[in-house]
């Protein structure tokens, strides 16, 4: 009996000394299953991140600020001013067009408001002033090349 006591209390010993390695074993486990799912957490934010940027780059394609640039009109050089706000075209402004014929340039400004319309210079030319209108749409694209990011 004298021994009674103490064989109980070192098979308890042992129980829990049992208990605590296998709840370590589990715990080692669980941790590294944690880190891989951080892991995969990571890279899909980092997707996500790359994917947003992407949209963002697609529907504000320009830096802010306002460019210009030159085309090539039916009389000589057309030069614009384009002002970008919040990575959209906000206004373009003719600079010069001094060697443009009046009643063609007229109808060539058509494609100022269309290209603010699209926000790009891919527009279609004015039928019947279409080398003005292709000196607005080079001058606009000419500048807009100098805001794309």
């Amino acid at each position: 009996m004298k021994y009674g006591n103490f064989l109980a209390r070192l098979l308890c010993s042992v129980l829990i000394c049992g208990a605590l390695m296998h709840y370590q074993v589990i715990a080692k486990e669980r941790a590294a299953e944690v880190e891989a799912n951080q892991e995969a957490v990571d890279e899909a934010n980092a997707w996500n991140a790359e994917v947003l940027r992407q949209i963002e780059d697609a529907a504000f394609p320009y830096n802010d600020g306002t460019f210009e640039g030159s085309g090539e009109g039916f009389g000589g050089p057309i030069q614009v001013s384009v002002t970008i706000r919040d990575g959209q075209i906000e206004t373009i402004e003719v600079l010069s067009h001094a060697g443009e014929d009046a009643a063609y340039y007229e109808q060539a400004e058509k494609v100022i408001e269309r290209m603010q319309k699209a926000q790009s210079a891919e527009v279609d030319t004015v039928s019947g002033a279409t080398f003005s209108s292709r000196g607005l749409i080079d001058a606009v694209s000419d500048a807009l090349g100098k805001a794309a990011k």
